[in-house]
């Protein structure tokens, strides 16, 4: 299977989430073409974060990092999904 990456990540996270820093730093590494937001600084990336994960309680319900990939979403740091958007 060969999966095309046609767009760049978008990385909602804090810097005190340990598994957004295991993301970004996985992504790094990767050399993959990501934009991140911290939803802690940035009131509107903090919107729309809200907006995609449908509640506005994203840290306690472990949904960050979250990331979207054109249409599709990601919750959380699952190494072996993210490479297939890294292609």
């Amino acid at each position: 299977m060969r999966t095309i990456m046609a767009t760049k990540l978008k990385v909602f996270c804090t810097p005190f989430c340990p598994k957004c820093n295991q993301l970004l730093a996985h992504l790094n590494k990767k050399k993959a073409d990501y934009i991140s937001y911290d939803i802690d600084k940035d009131v509107n990336a903090r919107k729309e974060a809200v907006k995609i994960a449908g509640t506005d309680d994203i840290e306690s319900l472990d949904k960050l990092p979250i990331v979207v990939v054109g249409d599709k979403v990601l919750y959380g740091f699952d190494k072996k999904e993210i490479d297939k958007y890294l292609r």
